[in-house]
């Protein structure tokens, strides 16, 4: 009898309201059902939507009991209670989050259910961000680091990793997004430049954790008014995360972005791990990694 899998991923009903890589997933999702035999319901949702859908889905008796749930949370707050409302009910992967009651949910998990996580290596994306500015900026600089949420483990994680990496002689500034999305990165940067506008400062690199939020960032960099600002960030070299085909890397090819760091999908990846459970009783991993890579590969040296 065919699996059935709830694949429930951050963002809107629409591509224009969703990030390209959450479509990256979505896509993975769907080669690896249609290969594995499994039947994948993929649903997109943003903010508390997702536990709304998951309990809505869990008691509708018409449709066919769930053997598993893949979920992206969009925070750590909301994965404790998207775990408890699973507990005991189906199996469940959890994607590109992590908190400290992820390891206790894994000890009491219902008997015979599988459990674990499938991230991509935030910190090393961090790292691989670190080592491109460093390449960018030898002799010193400085840099803008625009983060997407920091109530998101990816967030926190790519923020320590790139930290981590940086050379003593940068001047480093930080601003927050909302959200991953575009319209954030424009609010990021105008929260930031509202503090430094009366000041004299420079900025030779933008690091945003996305492509999406960096064409945010330089789309509000050429709406600022004071000319001298708006040349120099316009010199500015931009990096972004996530490098999809589709997007991000044509972004880079263009010359758009300096460089990004490639996150591979990763639903894939948890359904393989799901069928090899069904089929086999080998227990998920409970932290697995998909690797990030440069792009291009030689904007990041590995021996900086």
């Amino acid at each position: 009898m065919a699996k059935n899998v709830l694949v429930l991923l951050i963002g809107g009903s629409g591509s224009g309201q969703t990030d390209p890589f959450q479509l990256l997933q979505q896509e993975a999702a769907r080669t690896e059902a249609a290969t594995a035999g499994v039947t994948a319901e993929i649903v997109f949702a943003s903010g508390f939507e997702q536990l709304s859908i998951i309990r809505r889905r869990l008691r509708d008796a018409s449709a066919p009991p769930l053997d598993a749930v893949i979920v992206e949370p969009v925070s750590i707050g909301s994965t404790g209670l998207i775990l408890k409302d699973l507990k005991d009910a189906t199996g469940c992967v959890l994607l590109n989050a992590w908190s400290p009651e992820v390891e206790e949910y894994a000890r009491r998990w219902g008997k015979g259910l599988p459990f674990g996580t499938v991230s991509t290596d935030h910190v090393r994306i961090g790292q691989i961000q670190g080592r491109q500015i460093n390449a960018l900026l030898p002799t010193g600089g400085a840099v803008l680091c625009v983060t997407g949420p920091q109530r998101s483990s990816a967030a926190l994680e790519r923020l320590e990793g790139m930290k981590a990496m940086l050379g003593r002689d940068l001047t480093y500034y930080e601003t927050e997004a909302g959200e991953w999305n575009e319209a954030d990165g424009i609010a990021a940067f105008e929260h930031w430049y509202a503090l430094y506008k009366p000041r004299t400062f420079n900025v030779d690199v933008i690091a945003a954790q996305s492509d999406d939020l960096a064409m945010g960032v330089r789309a509000a960099c050429q709406a600022v008014q004071n000319a001298a600002h708006r040349e120099m960030l316009r010199r500015a070299r931009l990096l972004g995360v996530d490098a999809c085909p589709a997007f991000g890397r044509k972004l880079v090819d263009s010359g758009r972005l300096t460089a990004s760091v490639t996150t591979p999908a990763n639903t894939g990846e948890a359904i393989r791990f799901l069928c090899r459970f069904w089929n086999s009783g080998v227990p998920l991993p409970l932290r697995a990694f998909t690797a990030p890579q440069a792009y291009p590969v030689s904007s990041a040296p590995p021996s900086q």
